[in-house]
């Protein structure tokens, strides 16, 4: 069991000063600082505590878009990136994740990006997957999208499809709406969210191929079963166009800023400005992914490689900056993907709650201490590694 004392609490929503007890991993409970002089707990056997006076105390980040097998290859096979590593995860205050294949299902596949989802959880995160590729019709583990959301545990929806893209396959309406109905319905069956995460290119097309869907089933098929991601960083037409998808009662996710990048904070700063519902924002890193530059030729110019710590740059940059007030900055890592992909027992702090919680310096916001599922895996002097990392 681990008892995390004094620290300023959001859950997300502000406490105050308060103590989070964990064990079995969940959260046990939460005491405020007025109920806990009454509760003795120095007396539990194997209890660890854990005194972080002044701290902020946040869930634990989920992160919907990461390619924890590697990425990229838009160069050709020496540009495959590396896979992701647990200790770049923890010190980004990743908790949670959804792996994803992206431009490559060739020599990506599913059923690696399955195992290397395992093989996290076993070394102390959760992590689950988004079935398919960049391409339709794509890859499956079991022959169909109903069969893997039944059939496989970490499967939680289809993605990252690509439309709007010179990378994708252009697919039609009629198959973009099988799809997502195939991931609607085998949503219902599991008891899953059971959405396709779209990949959103430059073209001018932006947004159009999901209207078309949603237009084909005559509206049947709510805007939510379908997420767009990239949104913030093609330029002001697909933010205007995502804003337009939000106030029709959409969801999107902005890709975190890498460094040097400012695209996500500036849009998150004007919408929240103008009163746009930035609870219907999600914000993903993309981490362990390329990061390709083309020209207006699409010929490539500029590449690179995605870090796991955008997320909590672009959460620290809106409070420092925009003076967002802690709960709503982080609420775009915790409480609003989790809502997304129905992770009830996620992105929030209360009894019953997964044991997710991460430790702010309250001056550098910088992590201190990540604890997923119930179990201390980062401190001020020490993070936990993968069997193989250095």
């Amino acid at each position: 069991m681990i008892l995390v004392k004094n620290g300023l609490v959001y859950t997300p929503e502000p406490i105050g000063k308060a103590h989070i007890l964990l064990g079995g991993g969940s959260v046990l409970a939460v005491f405020s600082e007025q109920q806990f002089p009454w509760i003795n707990l120095t007396g539990i056997p194997l209890l660890e505590v854990i005194d972080v006076e002044g701290d902020i105390v946040v869930p634990g980040l989920i992160d919907m878009h990461v390619h924890i097998t590697g990425g990229g290859g838009e160069m050709g096979p020496s540009s495959r990136t590396p896979e992701a590593g647990l200790a770049e995860i923890l010190e980004a205050g990743i908790t949670t994740l959804v792996g994803v294949l992206g431009t490559d299902c060739v020599s990506r596949s599913l059923e690696n990006l399955r195992t290397k989802s395992k093989a996290l959880q076993e070394e102390g995160i959760t992590a689950y997957m988004w079935s398919g590729c960049y391409r339709v019709p794509s890859p499956t583990l079991t022959g169909n999208l109903v069969r893997d959301l039944q059939l496989i545990n970490e499967v939680i929806g289809a993605g990252e499809i690509a439309i709007s893209d010179h990378r994708g396959s252009w697919p039609s309406t009629e198959e973009l709406l099988h799809l997502v109905s195939d991931a609607r319905v085998g949503g219902m069956l599991s008891g899953k969210a059971g959405i396709v995460h779209f990949h959103v290119g430059s073209a001018s097309s932006l947004l159009d191929p999901l209207w078309s869907v949603f237009n084909a089933s005559r509206e049947a098929i709510p805007l939510t079963q379908m997420i767009p991601t990239h949104v913030s960083h093609r330029g002001p037409e697909l933010v205007k166009a995502a804003e337009v998808w939000v106030k029709a009662g959409g969801r999107v996710d902005f890709t975190s800023d890498q460094e040097g990048e400012t695209a996500s904070y500036d849009a998150l700063k004007d919408w929240a400005d103008r009163d746009v519902p930035t609870t219907s924002v999600s914000i993903s890193s993309d981490a362990f992914g390329s990061l390709p530059v083309f020209d207006s030729k699409g010929n490539l110019v500029k590449y690179g490689v995605a870090s796991p710590l955008a997320n909590l740059n672009t959460i620290r940059r809106l409070i420092r900056e925009a003076e967002w007030k802690v709960e709503n900055a982080i609420s775009l890592s915790t409480k609003n993907p989790a809502k997304f992909l129905s992770l009830s027992h996620k992105g929030h702090l209360s009894p019953g709650s997964d044991g997710d919680v991460l430790v702010l310096d309250k001056s550098s916001l910088d992590v201190k201490y990540v604890i997923a599922k119930g179990r201390l895996l980062r401190t001020p002097s020490w993070t936990k590694k993968g069997l193989f990392e250095h």
